[in-house]
């Protein structure tokens, strides 16, 4: 008889018991690690966060109906 053996399946549980400071996904059940961001992607982030809030208030978007 073939039995098919459980692969091992972490849970949010997993995630939650690493070590303060390790950055992780959960996806499927599999932990991929997750690199820190760099400062290059960090000022994207920053310009693209300004440029939305910009054309959000030129809309007068934070003050009527959208």
């Amino acid at each position: 008889m073939n039995v098919v053996r459980k692969e091992d399946t972490y849970t949010i549980e997993d995630i939650y018991a690493l070590p303060d400071g390790e950055r992780a996904e959960l996806i499927g059940g599999e932990i991929y690690d997750l690199a820190p961001p760099n400062t290059r992607h960090q000022i994207l982030v920053m310009d693209l966060s300004y440029r939305i809030k910009s054309y959000i208030e030129s809309k007068n978007c934070l003050t009527r109906q959208c």
